[in-house]
């Protein structure tokens, strides 16, 4: 998996500051904008409505909102299908076009989208890099012993490998939660190996999770670092 480096048309008017993607498949699209540069003209003006969740909420809320779909739209449109909306199901999930498996992520002005029309698992997700202090209080709920093990042996600190682990498992949920409509816990999936040079992992359910993941059910991912942010993808045939 390499970083997208195909520019998408810009967005007028500041908002978004870039958008590239990959002709990979899944296709990998990845935007950043300026949240400081939002306001509620442009939802009007690109003909995204801000849900009645939202239309009290803070700013940045509204902005990643704005942002998430503006790309989610480029990315449809390259699969081809015009002038997309992303709407939410009563469980807060994303619906997306019949035939095409994605999911999407944001965290502090970047926003990914990853889509298919493979019938596969699809999960993304990006994280900033947390801190040491962070990685070492949340260890215990994160990951189990072995895992503890296994990153501290990578080539990395603790802090990036801890961050890393935590959004592979975002992203184990983010591919599962389609197929089962399930909570998952973070121990219910866990890291078995990590490969640096090709930037890939595995992960193993560590429970029969619903009727079609068994325990032991191995989880093949992609990750990739920008600067101080990773990105994870996960993919699994059905």
């Amino acid at each position: 998996m390499r970083y997208p480096d195909l520019p998408l048309p810009p967005v007028a008017g500041g908002f978004i500051l870039s958008c590239h993607l990959n002709h990979s498949d899944p296709l990998l699209a990845v935007s950043h904008f300026d949240p400081q540069k939002y306001h509620d003209a442009l939802a009007v003006e690109w003909g995204i409505p801000l849900p009645a969740r939202l239309q009290q909420a803070v700013n940045k809320r509204r902005a990643e909102y704005l942002a998430s779909r503006l790309l989610a739209r480029s990315v449809m449109a390259e699969l081809g299908i015009d002038d997309f909306i992303l709407t939410n199901a009563p469980d807060r999930s994303p619906l997306w076009p019949a035939g095409i498996q994605a999911s999407l992520s944001h965290s502090s002005g970047v926003v990914v989208v990853a889509a298919t029309r493979q019938p596969c698992a699809v999960g993304v997700d990006v994280e900033q890099l947390m801190s040491e202090t962070t990685a070492q209080e949340t260890a215990t709920l994160l990951m189990n012993e072995q895992e503890q093990q296994l990153l501290r042996t990578l080539p990395v600190s603790f802090s990036a490998a801890a961050t890393l682990l935590f959004s592979l498992k975002e992203s184990v949920y983010k591919a599962l939660w389609p197929q089962l409509h399930q909570p998952m816990d973070f121990l219910d999936a866990a890291l078995v190996s990590v490969d640096f040079a090709q930037q890939s992992a595995t992960l193993s359910l560590t429970q029969h999770v619903g009727e079609r993941f068994a325990r032991g059910t191995l989880l093949q991912a992609d990750f990739m670092w920008q600067e101080n942010q990773v990105i994870t993808l996960i993919t699994h045939q059905l």
